[in-house]
């Protein structure tokens, strides 16, 4: 050894460079003090690095005869060089390594290397080295743009998950897939795209028998999302396998259980592509990253959270496909999307839509959003966070940990010069009385509040403190709404309406001969129901409406003002589609809750 550190592992810029499968890209270093001895600092490997049989604890200063043992190869330290032996031949390979290594399907948040230049740390020096981790990339080494070529061999250090494992993973995906009555779409026409907006290409196929395991399940479950219209992937560990569940119309479903191995694999992956720091293990972690489809781009938000048998993983889908995109794409009664439609024509007003959470409430803004024409009008949103982005949109993100919260950003986009304001969720009373406010000076807002249906939302506003007269002068409609399941064409039984039914469905039982119940088919993941649609509730305020608002009002007397010829509540719209075959009675029970 001379004054320079030795590193040693796969990457080629090491100075002991070892292919060996077992060995990280950048193991270890044996380097000089400033005293003049000899330390053996391992960097953060998965396999451990072994002194004298023993798993090294923590930097250690070697003397003579130690021997060094790093996957399948040995080290020994001598006092000097033998004359007779070139230095190239002190590192020999070894048949076996000791006895108790860690095993990288031991552990639930073992982690997987995409690419060889994305995971290397910085390079050595004389001080002790901490565990190689995704910010410790220096510009350097990071991969360059364009596609980055990923290896199977990449993924993980462990050759001891079965292959029958990954087998039977990748075929219980695919029974469930090919099941759907969708397009056709598979796993090789996605490519992945890490958070640092690079490609990832496979070397090798997307193949069942790939020793790969974690790219193909997770790319096959990425397809089953598409395909299903699920939401969300939900990859629970439990004690002798992983669930893996996706949320489909609302409801979870159980999509495959999985060998701890392949799943370690699959989040170590998902790791690595949103591009997180690989130690922190027992920590709450959030990312995202992307897959680019044939026809489309498909975002994913990530969210890690620690439980009893290691780390959840929870997979949001933004697929802007199976989304409503434009007003008429919300299956809105005619009367009502053309009230929006005229409202998002006017220069101020105030649309609020109202709900509880997973009820649509922004899917909708965004489709009224999409109604104005963004290259005649200064559009601006405040979210929590942005969910898609929208072409000609200037979209703003909250961040309460700065002081950005709804009302300050409110304040300062009013600075702006907006002529509509986006406004994620009216949750206290300074906003609620700068965005009703705004849009009696001038501005087009929309936002949204939770409440139970229209009128529990003018009750919501005066309890937050807002004036009355604010409330009457600034507020045009109010939209309620909630997701019902629809009933799968293909396995849906119909049968003969009993009397309570008939009492509780009022005028839409009357004359009613027969109403639909889920049955379970393979085309629907045997649940019965297959895509979702609204069941809204529209509140336009008119002059008795108003006067009403401002004598603090009860809930009868709210009532009496509103036009009942137009006006339905969401349970008769419920209803309504329960008559036309749409959906069912349990259905409309469960989501509208007990009268």
């Amino acid at each position: 050894m001379g004054d320079e550190a030795v590193t040693i592992g796969r990457h080629s810029s090491n100075v002991l460079k070892i292919t060996d499968p077992r060995m990280s890209r950048y193991h270890c270093v044996i380097e000089k003090t400033p005293e003049g001895s000899i330390r053996l600092v391992d960097l953060g490997s998965r396999n451990g690095t072994w002194l004298n049989k023993h798993k090294l604890p923590g930097p250690t200063i070697l003397t003579p005869g130690d021997v060094v043992q790093i996957g399948g190869v040995a080290i020994k330290l001598m006092l000097e060089a033998p004359e007779d032996l070139p230095v190239a031949e002190l590192a020999q390979p070894v048949e076996t390594l000791p006895e108790g290594p860690s095993k990288v399907y031991d552990d639930p948040n073992a982690v997987i290397h995409l690419n060889e230049e994305d995971v290397a740390p910085d390079p050595p020096s004389a001080s002790p080295k901490k565990p190689a981790t995704k910010r410790d990339v220096p510009d350097a080494l990071a991969p360059p743009p364009g596609a980055v070529q990923l290896d199977a061999d990449d993924e993980s250090d462990d050759d001891d998950v079965p292959s029958e494992a990954v087998a039977a993973s990748t075929r219980s995906i695919n029974q469930v897939v090919a099941a759907l009555p969708t397009a056709p779409l598979t796993p090789a026409d996605l490519m992945l795209v890490n958070a640092r907006n690079q490609r990832f290409r496979r070397a090798k196929g997307d193949g069942a028998d790939d020793s790969a395991g974690g790219i193909t399940v997770l790319k096959q479950l990425l397809v089953l999302c598409a395909k299903s219209g699920a939401s969300d992937i939900h990859v629970e560990p439990k004690r002798d396998d992983t669930q893996v569940r996706i949320r489909v119309d609302g409801m979870m479903v159980e999509a495959v259980r999985l060998h701890a191995g392949v799943a370690n694999r699959l989040i170590g992956v998902v790791r690595i592509l949103c591009d997180l720091d690989i130690t922190q293990k027992n920590a709450v972690q959030d990312g995202h990253f992307s897959a680019e489809a044939p026809d489309r781009r498909i975002d994913y938000r990530v969210s890690f959270t620690p439980s009893m048998h290691g780390q959840k993983l929870v997979i949001r889908v933004l697929d802007q496909a199976i989304s409503p995109q434009r007003i008429d794409d919300l299956q809105l009664p005619p009367w009502m999307g053309e009230n929006i439609r005229t409202l998002m024509k006017q220069d101020s007003g105030m649309l609020i839509v109202c709900g509880p959470t997973g009820s649509g409430k922004t899917t909708s803004l965004y489709a009224a959003i999409r109604a104005i024409d963004a290259e005649m009008r200064n559009i601006i949103t405040i979210e929590d966070p942005p969910e898609y982005q929208i072409d000609g949109v200037t979209q703003i993100p909250i961040n309460e940990q700065q002081g950005n919260t709804f009302s300050t950003l409110l304040r300062s986009v009013l600075r702006q010069d907006p002529d509509v304001i986006l406004l994620g969720e009216i949750r206290d009373p300074e906003t609620a009385r700068i965005a009703l406010q705004a849009a009696m000076t001038g501005h087009l807002v929309l936002s949204t509040v939770h409440a139970r249906d229209t009128m529990g939302t003018i009750f919501r506003l005066l309890d937050l403190g807002v004036e009355p007269y604010l409330i009457a002068s600034a507020l045009n409609l109010v939209l309620s709404q909630r997701l019902v399941r629809k009933l799968c064409p293909h396995c849906k039984m119909g049968v003969a309406p009993k009397p309570p039914q008939v009492m509780k469905m009022g005028r839409f039982g009357t004359g009613l001969s027969k109403i639909y119940f889920p049955a379970g088919c393979p085309k629907c993941l045997n649940t019965g129901y297959h895509g979702r649609m609204g069941v809204y509730e529209l509140l336009t305020t008119n002059a008795e409406l108003r006067d009403v608002i401002l004598k603090q009002p009860t809930m009868q007397e709210l009532r009496k003002a509103i036009n009942m010829e137009l006006f339905n509540s969401l349970r008769e719209s419920g209803y309504r589609l329960v008559a036309e075959g749409v959906t069912s009675l349990d259905e409309i029970d469960r989501v509208m809750g007990a009268e």
